[in-house]
């Protein structure tokens, strides 16, 4: 029965979940502000959590659980007599509800008979992702107002007009500890949709509910086999006057779709889809959410299948439905159901952008392109770290003619935080890809630089594809004002990043060199203590690549064009410059032994190397005696140096004790090296050691020769043949010169 006093009744399950004050506490911004009455249905409270329930239930309601919510919905409905109903459950709860409470304040709600708030559903503990969802939970009562369904329960009659609030309850019930609980709760739900499939067959609303489980499972063929049978069945018995929502019909071809998405069969998605967009229910002024959903799906399937025109005219017409319809909560809850409801959330939007833009750039369409680029929020954090998208964008920009737009959309993708840092993982890695493909490579080279070029940020590598772009430039002025432009990119290159330069790599060095610009009055613009300090720092963090790709560029400047050589004469003019570095490349690669997989020759080569070019550095500025009297007075590297020159002396001259004897000497000299020196210490010991064993061992096999041809000489002396003994005799004296015992067999054959 009614009280004309009451104006909402809030009615609410209770099972003592952890949020449950939380949600009870909430309702004070309608209980302070309008006639309220609370109705609390208490479904397996403990007596704690029943003496908090009843510190706020204006009435509270026993109700035994029997795996039907709509029965316990209804319990609490039967005790209600306000004028308006609102059910929600004990782990959701207001925020500041403004709209509700003007809206009951006001009097306002008497011109509606029904209205809906959003659920915000989060996918995180901390509230930092979230789709909001739309469930019609406000109702006028009526005498035949009732609530149906063991589970996913809803109210009927619902008639309009509606009032749309954007107040929101929070809600993180969608959220699990972990997998298990995750399968529980779907596995939990589905029992009591089959038992509602069977008792309401052809009913679209449970058949979806089914594959809506089905399908969160990832069961996908489960989830195909629900929802084909569910549509076969609605259209055998639709003509029986079954009241359904064709939101419910759209939203099981929706589930068949993503399910063949999800398990790439896409020639049989293709179909399906034909098939979804000719369905009469389509044609439903209300149905706009289900064709853009559609469109969202053919945008990715044509994509996935390369198939650029199509996908470009799909995502076309789904950034269309955006446009148009996003935001526009009436026409949502009306034909969007289930996964359809959220055809315009950012997830969905977001992972369309993200999959198919590249479809629009292949396809040079630059307006679309723009357009779905900026939908997204470039800043939010959910779109760092989108390689394979970053990936795809990028080859797409290479794939065809430049445009404005794609330095624009690559500039906000590196102006992001720790974009530049992130993009240039994309960027360096095509370089590499496209280096290796030939003429299509070169061209998309090209093309990567020239962007790279446009881009307006403070990094190394945009200084280095103005660079490339510039000497590439066909509509670039004279070849002296290509050169000046050249020298000023590359000035500025050694001014900004100093600390950068021996990263800097080698295709850009030559473009100096084909330019005509001196290496020496480009290094030289380094203060002497920096240069040092980054080739300390160099040495030690570069990767083996690096190192290797400076020795490949001296050796091509060596023997390159009469500029390369002017260059390299001019660079060797400057010994501190030019033999610091040579040493540093030596001790980069002694440090990478293991990864260069030197062998003890080339082990042999390079630290005698090394060597020969410390000599070379300090040797003009310490007095010759230093060397020989007080070597200890020199700088550690000068000591390593003058042991191993010991070394390569012994080991040439072949005295292998001298030679272990100078190589232990070389240890804990140099920590910085102590590694690599031990290791070919270790070498040149175990080479050594072999040889001796090998030595050994053909010493063993010859006394065991010698010996079987002694024998063989004794038979034949004792059968008479002295003169074969003698021959077998005098070999063995050959390979055993001072053997006795062969000595006196060929005495005593002489005397027969």
């Amino acid at each position: 029965m009614k009280d004309a006093t009451i104006v909402l009744s809030i009615s609410m399950l209770v099972s003592g979940r952890e949020e449950m004050k939380k949600s009870l506490d909430s309702l004070h911004y309608f209980t302070e502000a309008f006639p309220c009455e609370i109705i609390l249905v208490d479904t397996g409270c403990s007596p704690e959590q029943r003496a908090l329930a009843e510190k706020y239930a204006d009435k509270i309601v026993d109700f035994e659980w029997c795996n039907d919510f709509a029965a316990a919905r209804n319990a609490g409905l039967k005790e209600a007599r306000g004028e308006w109903f609102m059910y929600l459950d004990d782990d959701e709860w207001f925020d500041n509800p403004q709209q509700i409470v003007s809206f009951f304040t006001s009097g306002e709600y008497k011109n509606y008979k029904c209205a809906s708030y959003a659920q915000r559903n989060y996918m995180d503990f901390q509230g930092a992702q979230y789709e909001d969802a739309y469930p019609s939970r406000m109702i006028k009562l009526g005498p035949r107002t009732r609530f149906f369904g063991k589970i996913h329960e809803f109210l009927d009659p619902y008639e309009l007009p509606k009032k749309v609030f954007t107040d929101f309850v929070h809600h993180y019930g969608y959220v699990f500890q972990n997998e298990e609980d995750r399968k529980k709760h779907a596995y939990r739900n589905i029992k009591p949709l089959l038992e509602l499939r069977r008792e309401h067959p052809g009913e679209p609303r449970w058949i979806c509910q089914l594959a809506q489980e089905y399908f969160m499972l990832s069961h996908y063929e489960e989830t195909l086999r629900v929802s084909r049978e569910g549509l076969a069945e609605w259209e055998r018995m639709k003509e029986k006057n079954i009241i359904y929502a064709p939101s419910h019909i759209g939203a099981l071809y929706a589930y068949i779709l993503v399910s063949l998405e999800s398990m790439k069969r896409y020639e049989e998605e293709e179909e399906w889809l034909e098939k979804a967009f000719a369905d009469p229910n389509m044609k439903l002024d209300f149905m706009e959410p289900d064709l853009a959903f559609y469109c969202l799906v053919g945008a990715k399937l044509y994509n996935y299948l390369k198939d650029y025109s199509r996908s470009r005219d799909y995502l076309s017409r789904y950034i269309a439905y955006v446009k148009q319809l996003k935001g526009n909560r009436e026409l949502l809850e009306a034909g969007g159901a289930l996964i359809v409801a959220g055809v315009f959330q950012e997830q969905l939007l977001y992972g369309t952008v993200l999959l198919c833009l590249d479809s629009a750039i292949r396809m040079e369409d630059y307006k679309l392109a723009e357009e779905a680029f900026y939908m997204l929020n470039w800043q939010d954090w959910r779109l760092l770290n989108q390689y394979e998208f970053e990936k795809k964008v990028v080859d797409a920009f290479c794939s065809v003619s430049w445009h404005p737009v794609w330095v624009k959309i690559l500039q906000t993708l590196v102006s992001r935080p720790e974009g530049i840092k992130e993009m240039l993982v994309v960027l360096l890695g095509d370089e590499i890809e496209y280096m290796q493909q030939g003429d299509i490579g070169r061209e998309k080279l090209s093309r990567l630089h020239r962007l790279g070029a446009g881009l307006s940020f403070e990094h190394r590598y945009v200084l280095c594809s103005r660079i490339l772009w510039t000497e590439r430039d066909t509509e670039f002025g004279s070849g002296e004002e290509r050169r000046q432009a050249i020298e000023a990119l590359f000035g500025e290159l050694i001014q900004k990043y100093q600390d950068e330069i021996l990263e800097v790599k080698a295709e850009i060095w030559k473009v100096a060199v084909r330019s005509g610009l001196s290496l020496e009055s480009l290094l030289s613009q380094i203060d002497y203590r920096s240069w040092k300090r980054m080739l300390e720092q160099w040495c030690r963090t570069a990767a083996l690549w690096e190192i290797r790709q400076w020795y490949d560029l001296l050796a091509e400047w060596k023997q390159g064009s009469v500029y390369c050589q002017a260059a390299l004469t001019e660079w060797e003019d400057q010994p501190l410059r030019c033999d610091l570095f040579n040493i540093k490349c030596h001790e980069g690669l002694l440090n990478r032994y293991q990864e260069a997989g030197l062998s003890l020759p080339q082990m042999e080569r390079v630290i005698w190397q090394y060597a020969d070019n410390v000599l070379a550095l300090y040797r003009p500025y310490f007095k010759e005696f230093v060397f020989d009297e007080a070597p200890e007075a020199l700088p550690d590297e000068v000591q390593l140096a003058l042991r191993l020159k010991e070394q390569q002396h012994c080991r040439e001259e072949g005295n292998d004790l001298k030679v272990l004897e100078s190589v232990r000497k070389c240890l804990g000299i140099c920590a910085f090296l102590e590694e690599a020196v031990g290791a070919f210490a270790k070498m040149v010991r175990d080479e050594i050691q072999e040889r001796d064993r090998e030595a050994d061992q053909v010493q063993g096999e010859l006394r065991q020769v010698i010996a079987s041809l002694k024998k063989a000489a004794r038979a034949q002396i004792a059968g008479g043949a002295y003169q074969s003994a003698k021959e077998i005799l005098l070999q063995v004296q050959l390979c055993a010169p001072e053997d006795d015992e062969v000595r006196e067999l060929l005495r005593k054959i002489s005397e027969v």
